[in-house]
C-alpha cells in the first residue's frame, strides 16, 4: 500500500488486517513505522523512487495507490511521477490489481488543478499494464478528511456564511466507512477488474446544504447565507488556514474544486463490488458518526501548524539543543516576545514565564511556562505541554532526525481550542506566533550548527 500514513490508507490498514489479508505499506519516513502493528510489513522510501517502489510491491497481489501530495504546491507533478512509477513497478512484480481512489470528472474543458491532478492520476494508472480498479470520490465525509473538517469548522465558526456562486454547485458526499469498505471489497476480488467507477453518496447537495446539514447534525442554528460575489478561493483559502485545522495551502486546491457540480454519471461502483451491509450510509448518518469523538471527549477545534529546518549539524548537536531549551539558555527567538507573554499571564493570575528548568528534564518536569509530556532520547523526541493561562491548550512537539545526508528538525504546535473564544485568540494571535515559533525552529538549528 502506498500512502498508508494518509487519510483513507491509516483506517484501511486496520481493516484489511481484521480480515487475516497480509499487509505491506511504504513510508516516506522511518519514525513512521512505529504507527503499524507488528504484523504490518513495513517498507521505507519515496514512492517516486522506482527501486524502493519495486521492492514494496514485490510478490504482492493487490497494490493500493492512496499518495495525495495535496500539501506541496507541486502535488500534481509529484503525484504524477509516483502514479507511473507504480504503474511499472506492478507490472514488472506481476501485481494482480491496483486500487485508486481519485475524485469525480466534471464534464468541463477546465478542471481545477486537484480535479485535474486526480484524473491524471487515475489515467496513468490506467494506461498500465496491470488492471487497475479507479473509485472516484466527491467530498468524503469522516473525521479528519480535509474536506470535510473544512466544513465543520465553517459550520461551527459564526452563524453567518459567506456564499459565493461556487458554493451553490452539487455533489454526492460519502461517509468515509462507505468508501474503505469498498477498498476493502477490493482485495476480495474474484477476477481483477479495470476501469472507472463512481462512488456517489445517496443525496446530491450544494456545498451550502452541506454546511446547513452540518449545522443542524451539530445543533446549532441555521447559518445565515451573505452573498459574496468577491469571495475568491484565495481569500476563502488563506481565512480558512487561520481558523480551521487546514491549511491554506491545502483549502485553496479542494475549495477551486467547488467551481464543478461534482456528479455521478459514469458506472457505479456497486457495478463490481458489494454495496455496504444495510446500504450507503445517509449524509446525517455520516457527518454524526465525523462528529461524536470529538463530542464524546469534549475537546474543541484542533489547530497545528508544522514547519521543518534541515542543517549539516549532527543530530546528537540538534537534539541537545532541544533538550536545553529554557532557563538561562533561552528559546532562541524574538527577544522579549514570551517575557511580555508571561508578564500578562502573571497579571491574569497565572503561573508567567520564568520557572527555570532542571539541568536534565524528564517527563512531568517544568521548563519555564512548559511542563515535559514526552521525552524519548532514542527517538530524539520532546514534547511540551503550555501551563499559561489560554483558552485552549497547545502543545510543542519537536522531533530530529536523519534526512538523506543532513539532520531535519521538526516542530509541531497543536492547538486545540476551547470554543469560540479559543477560536479567535488562535486567529488573532496567528500572525505573531508564525514569526515566533519560526524564528525559534532557525534558531535551535543555528545554535546546534554552532556547537
Amino acid at each position: 500500500m502506498l500512502g498508508a500514513t494518509g487519510y483513507l490508507g491509516s483506517q484501511l490498514v486496520p481493516e484489511l488486517l481484521a480480515r487475516d489479508h497480509e499487509v505491506s505499506v511504504l513510508v516516506r519516513d522511518r519514525t513512521q513505522a512505529t504507527r503499524f502493528p507488528t504484523r504490518v510489513m513495513v517498507h521505507v522510501g519515496d514512492a517516486t523512487d522506482p527501486h524502493e517502489v519495486r521492492q514494496a510491491v514485490a510478490d504482492k497481489d493487490v497494490v493500493y495507490f492512496l499518495v495525495h501530495s495535496l500539501d506541496r504546491p507541486d502535488f500534481a507533478e509529484v503525484d504524477r511521477e509516483a502514479a507511473a512509477v507504480l504503474a511499472t513497478a506492478a507490472a514488472g512484480a506481476g501485481v494482480r490489481q491496483v486500487v485508486y481512489v481519485g475524485g469525480p470528472r466534471p464534464d468541463s474543458p477546465s478542471l481545477s488543478a486537484h480535479l485535474g491532478s486526480r484524473a491524471e492520476v487515475g489515467d496513468v494508472l490506467a494506461a498500465g499494464a496491470v488492471p487497475a480498479l479507479v473509485l472516484q470520490a466527491s467530498m468524503i465525509i469522516g473525521a479528519g478528511s480535509a474536506s470535510f473538517e473544512l466544513l465543520r469548522s465553517s459550520a461551527r465558526l459564526t452563524p453567518w456564511v459567506p456564499v459565493p456562486s461556487w458554493m451553490r454547485n452539487t455533489s454526492r458526499p460519502v461517509a468515509a466507512a462507505d468508501v474503505v469498505h469498498f477498498l476493502v471489497a477490493a482485495a476480495d476480488l474474484a477476477e481483477p477488474v479495470d476501469g472507472v467507477f463512481d462512488v456517489p453518496g445517496p443525496e446530491r447537495l450544494s456545498y451550502l446544504d452541506l454546511l446547513q446539514r452540518c449545522a443542524r447534525v451539530l445543533r446549532l442554528p441555521v447559518r445565515m447565507p451573505v452573498p459574496a460575489p468577491l469571495w475568491s478561493h484565495k481569500l476563502a483559502a488563506q481565512i480558512a488556514g487561520l481558523v480551521t485545522p487546514v491549511p491554506a495551502t491545502v483549502a485553496e486546491p479542494l475549495f477551486a474544486s467547488l467551481d464543478h457540480d461534482l456528479t455521478a454519471d459514469g458506472p457505479l461502483v456497486t457495478d463490481v463490488l458489494p454495496a455496504p451491509p444495510g446500504g450507503t450510509t445517509s449524509v446525517d448518518n455520516a457527518i454524526r458518526a465525523a462528529t461524536a469523538p470529538q463530542a464524546e471527549a469534549g475537546d474543541g477545534e484542533v489547530f497545528t501548524e508544522e514547519r521543518t529546518v534541515l542543517t549539516d549539524a549532527s543530530p546528537g548537536d540538534v537534539w541537545h539543543a532541544v533538550t536545553a531549551l529554557g532557563g538561562e539558555n533561552g528559546w532562541h527567538t524574538v527577544p522579549l516576545v514570551w517575557t511580555v507573554r508571561g508578564a500578562v499571564d502573571h497579571l491574569l493570575g497565572g503561573i508567567g514565564l520564568f520557572r527555570g528548568r532542571a539541568p536534565d528534564v524528564g517527563e512531568g518536569d517544568v521548563v519555564d511556562f512548559w511542563t515535559v509530556v514526552h521525552r524519548d532520547d532514542d527517538a530524539k523526541r520532546l514534547v511540551l505541554r503550555a501551563d499559561m493561562k489560554m483558552p485552549g491548550h497547545t502543545l510543542l512537539d519537536m522531533r530530529v532526525d536523519r534526512h538523506g545526508d543532513r539532520t531535519r528538525y521538526r516542530q509541531k504546535v497543536t492547538f486545540t481550542a476551547d470554543g469560540l473564544l479559543g477560536q479567535l485568540y488562535w486567529v488573532v494571535q496567528k500572525p505573531l506566533h508564525d514569526v515566533v515559533f519560526a524564528t525559534m525552529a532557525r534558531g535551535i538549528v543555528r545554535t546546534a550548527a554552532e556547537a
